[in-house]
């Protein structure tokens, strides 16, 4: 019913549109009536019981209300200078209108205190500048016959409209009776042969988008360039947000293969706007994951780290620029604006060969960052200027980060492969104790091994292998020593040509390891004696 649903997009902002009158027209996108296959119920959040089990786990019923949660999140979000806030972060009540003024032991919500918190400190403005970039409202200035100038929230209805259609038919997927079978003519499909079922719920549905429109009503029927904003949103990008937000990895490793997608998978055709409105979709998607949308966005608001979602909020518009940027660009910029908003302040602007060094440390260490920095400027020249170099490459080809930022050799004609040191941020936000000196000694030694593991080389410099330290990124040094007063030692393991690993080894182990010819290199502890405690 496009009628109704265009007039849900032009109510959006009525102050008498209530998320009642919201939820009554939800019944004008047909797919939604899938998730009442065996319950042949009427679409209405306070009536619908659990049904079959669908591929999450969980019951049609539990997926139901958690798309539901996602249309009522959308709902809050569009309406932030209205009553969207109360509705985000307290739910509503019997009356279905949003609960206020909360006290932190208030018996009408659960965890009030926490809910508090986040009415109080989420960036709102964030999440409205998320929608602007994704098209979905913009601000007008508006003179009125007495010439006073205000600002004026526009919605951009076709827009809301195609994010609407986009949570009706986005899980339906996950229910078995209904995933597609890849057919002859559309082989090989993500890897799936003629004749298989597609299992991963997101595949199946491009693919239904790609070969069978007609089968999606809410689809089918949008404009040829909302259609393609909806079809970008199911794509696999490969990208770990953590990775961006905490500066875990070279700007290769986060995006190489998110640009790809955008060059290869959509000839270009893709912009910043669309980059946008999939994030919009990830917030919408995961703000209704619990199954009680009448309670408000849950899992952000009681379950989710308040500065983790400020920060992914804050990286957003980084993020949407690799649509016209190079991934080494947008890297460079979300490391500046990281350092300058920094709170407290941290001054100017690094600039010199430790420059690109320091800003991803201040993002992987958080609230360890000022102690982190002052431990690097302890180091021995050999171990700064070693993390000077090797988190300074970009891990793309013909791409490095401004001159003035990196040494010499991180350039333009760089070598490679960079290195992504996995549960980096972790190692440095858990000092256990450690004087912040011994750890970044430590990493130092990872990448010093790592760099004996793979010779530097012009040819691998768009490659990006990760090291993984899972084993002591909670350990303290003393810890790690111990170890080798027992006799054993720490060691990095190449396990292939894209990975290695941090391990515990016996010397029996270690033997194994040299008459197989297994590439590995000893980490030599040292490196945290030579700085006293």
């Amino acid at each position: 019913d496009w009628v109704r649903a265009a007039s849900m997009a032009s109510r959006i902002l009525d102050p008498g549109y209530s998320l009642k009158k919201f939820n009554d027209d939800l019944v004008c996108f047909p797919e939604l009536n899938l998730y009442l296959f065996d319950e042949r119920r009427t679409l209405n959040v306070s009536k619908v019981s659990s049904g079959n089990a669908v591929s999450s786990g969980r019951t049609i019923g539990d997926e139901f209300q958690r798309t539901v949660g996602a249309f009522f999140a959308i709902y809050w979000m569009m309406r932030l200078d209205l009553d969207g806030k109360d509705g985000f972060a307290n739910g509503v009540g019997e009356d279905w209108r949003p609960i206020t003024n909360l006290t932190d032991d208030d018996t009408r919500v659960s965890q009030p205190a926490k809910r508090r918190k986040f009415h109080q400190d989420a960036r709102w403005t964030f999440f409205k500048k998320l929608l602007m970039n994704a098209g979905l409202i913009e601000e007008k200035k508006v003179t009125s016959f007495f010439l006073k100038t205000t600002t004026k929230v526009i919605v951009n209805e076709k827009r809301l409209v195609a994010l609407l259609a986009l949570t009706a038919v986005h899980d339906i997927m996950k229910m078995s009776m209904i995933l597609p079978d890849v057919q002859k003519e559309h082989a090989p499909y993500q890897n799936y042969a003629a004749g298989d079922t597609i299992s991963d719920h997101d595949h199946a549905l491009s693919y239904v988008m790609d070969h069978y429109p007609k089968m999606l009503p809410s689809f089918r029927d949008l404009e040829a360039s909302e259609r393609r904003s909806v079809q970008f949103t199911q794509c696999n990008l490969c990208f770990n947000h953590g990775w961006f937000v905490q500066a875990e990895a070279p700007p290769g490793a986060i995006f190489t293969k998110f640009r790809a997608a955008l060059i290869r998978d959509h000839k270009s055709q893709i912009g910043q706007r669309d980059v946008a409105l999939y994030f919009v979709h990830w917030i919408t998607d995961l703000a209704g994951a619990e199954p009680t949308p009448l309670a408000g966005c849950e899992k952000f608001v009681t379950k989710f780290p308040l500065p983790v979602l400020n920060s992914f909020l804050r990286s957003f518009e980084f993020v949407e620029r690799i649509a016209t940027q190079t991934e080494t660009q947008v890297m460079e910029a979300f490391l500046k604006m990281r350092w300058e908003e920094h709170e407290p302040s941290m001054g100017e602007l690094p600039s010199g060969d430790s420059a690109i060094a320091k800003m991803r440390l201040l993002c992987m260490a958080q609230m360890n960052s000022s102690l982190v920095l002052e431990a690097f400027d302890q180091l021995t020249a050999e171990d700064r200027d070693l993390l000077c170099l090797e988190m300074a490459r970009s891990g793309c080809v013909g791409q490095s980060f401004s001159p003035t930022l990196v040494p010499k050799e991180a350039g333009l004609g760089q070598d490679g492969p960079a290195f992504l040191v996995y549960y980096g941020p972790a190692f440095l936000q858990n000092l256990q104790g450690d004087p912040a000196v011994r750890r970044l000694s430590l990493l130092a030694e990872i990448y010093r091994c790592s760099r004996e593991l793979w010779s530097a080389s012009i040819a691998k410099v768009g490659v990006n292998v990760t090291i993984r330290i899972d084993v002591i990124k909670a350990m303290s040094c003393k810890e790690m020593q111990a170890a080798n007063n027992e006799g054993d030692v720490w060691v990095l393991v190449k396990h292939n040509e894209s990975e290695a690993f941090v391990e515990r080894s016996s010397k029996r182990k270690l033997n194994k390891m040299i008459a197989s010819c297994q590439g590995f290199q000893v980490l030599d502890l040292a490196c945290i004696s030579t700085y006293a405690k």
